[in-house]
């Protein structure tokens, strides 16, 4: 080599370059892209293993974040998906429909002109029972528990001994795994099973208690809010047999259309969990789009019916406005 000749770049220095561009590359892709946040919950003030609560001031921060940078409705991010288009303003979203939606968020929504669409569950409207993952917490949450469980789980047997199997939340946890599998009658009996073993007297907590049926019905003609299906029992959809899947797809819109007296277009797979068949299931029964769970935001070319949303975090104003930075481009 001349000393004239030009030195050959370090590797480090390509290596660099390379990722200021895949940067580069991903900043320009996300700058249309649209996020569709997912609450569950405005509430505070008791245990949140799930993490699925957001207390009211940091839900008001939030919003008014939203505010500022503006939010589209659902239904509006869907048709310019569908239509090739891209939207900045992201789309909010709830998914099982708590009371706390009525009494806490929808007042928050309101004020600040928020959009939102709530995906209900609708076996629990009226019922006098919790959702079935907060009454297994409620099952399990004595001081004292027998030694060991011996049940029938839907067909199938379930042990389990806390000296050699582990504490409390480990059998939450395999309990959750077996049940939220069943359909929502045979987990019924389940509960109800564990709830005699535990000694746990039938309950539905104020702090933990769906939206009725009426309040659903207020909940649907206020000015922005929009009601989708968010099936009948919030079964794990891919564990159910087909005729099962179907009836929670199609029993969920018939009932929440009866309630509200308007259509539901749209469909959220619970836990975002489904199979090709459920997917057929949803576009047969009518709906325009069905949303899952990814975590990622609406870019490119993505399916109208398994929609990725971010799970929101219980942020302050200002983080949360970081993080909505970060998922939004």
């Amino acid at each position: 080599m001349t000393a004239d000749a030009p030195r050959a770049a370090p590797a480090w220095k390509a290596m660099a370059r390379s990722i200021r561009r895949t940067v580069r590359r991903t900043r320009n892709r996300l700058r249309g892209a649209s996020a569709i946040l997912l609450y569950h919950r405005v509430a505070e003030g008791f245990p949140d293993p799930w993490s699925l609560c957001v207390s009211p001031a940091n839900f008001r921060a939030h919003m008014d974040v939203l505010a500022a940078r503006g939010v589209c409705p659902l239904d509006a991010l869907v048709d310019d998906t569908g239509a090739g288009r891209r939207l900045r303003a992201p789309a909010v979203t709830f998914d099982d429909g708590y009371a706390d939606f009525h009494a806490a968020a929808l007042p928050i929504l309101r004020a600040h002109g928020i959009p939102a669409t709530l995906f209900a569950v609708t076996g629990t409207l009226d019922g006098g029972r919790e959702f079935w993952w907060d009454e297994l917490e409620r099952i399990l949450a004595p001081a004292a528990l027998p030694a060991a469980l011996a049940i029938d789980a839907g067909g199938a047997p379930f042990a389990w001994t806390f000296a050699i199997d582990g504490d409390r939340r480990a059998l939450y946890h395999a309990l959750h795994q077996r049940v939220g599998r069943l359909p929502g009658a045979a987990r019924a009996h389940v509960l109800e099973g564990l709830a005699r073993w535990a000694g746990v007297a039938p309950a539905c907590r104020a702090t933990h208690r769906p939206l009725t049926a009426q309040e659903l019905a207020a909940v649907a003609c206020a000015d922005g809010v929009q009601i989708g299906a968010h099936t009948v029992s919030h079964s794990y959809l891919g564990a159910l047999a087909s005729d099962e899947q179907a009836h929670e797809v199609v029993e969920s819109k018939r009932m929440l259309e009866e309630i509200t007296r308007r259509p539901v277009r749209h469909f959220a797979y619970p836990h975002g969990d489904h199979e090709p068949e459920t997917v057929a299931y949803v576009r047969a029964a009518g709906f325009a789009a069905a949303c899952g769970t990814d975590r990622a935001p609406v870019v490119g070319a993505v399916d109208r019916f398994d929609l990725p949303r971010i799970e929101v975090p219980n942020l302050s104003g200002r983080a949360f406005a970081r993080w909505l930075d970060e998922w939004s481009g």
